[in-house]
């Protein structure tokens, strides 16, 4: 039996709106800021594609659009086999200061060998991609 491996969750504080967190994670101009080229974010059951430059191709579909709030999408390399799709979640919240939390949960990792490697490699890739956000979201506060 294939057990799931837990997701993963990691949060940043900006002192940036919580409006200009969204932007950031929803406007492919905003986007390739801090992770990389992105096919436009349509709506939901819209495909997307993310293009890293090095031959790395990611491709999804949009699950779900809150506007200013929740955001989701599958997640599947292109170049991988086999094709492991996972989800994207993110949550963007105010603050009381004004500022903005975004939360970034990735799910669906099973544990079956690469997968477990697999997720480790994306905390630690999603890790930076999130210091990389927040270092563009203080800058823009």
């Amino acid at each position: 039996m294939i057990e799931t491996l837990p997701p993963i969750i990691l949060e940043i504080e900006t002192p940036a709106s919580a409006d200009e967190a969204w932007a950031a994670i929803t406007d492919p101009e905003r986007v390739a800021e801090w992770l990389t080229d992105v096919s436009a974010l349509g709506d939901v059951g819209d495909p997307y594609r993310l293009d890293f430059g090095d031959g790395s191709v990611v491709e999804g579909v949009i699950r779900e659009i809150e506007p200013g709030r929740r955001f989701a999408h599958t997640w599947a390399w292109v170049d991988a086999l086999p094709r492991q799709e996972t989800i994207v979640s993110w949550t963007v919240e105010p603050l009381p200061n004004g500022g903005g939390r975004v939360i970034l949960i990735h799910d669906g990792w099973s544990d079956a060998g690469a997968d477990s490697a697999a997720r480790d490699d994306h905390e630690a890739y999603w890790s930076g991609y999130l210091d990389d956000l927040a270092e563009i979201l203080s800058e823009r506060a």
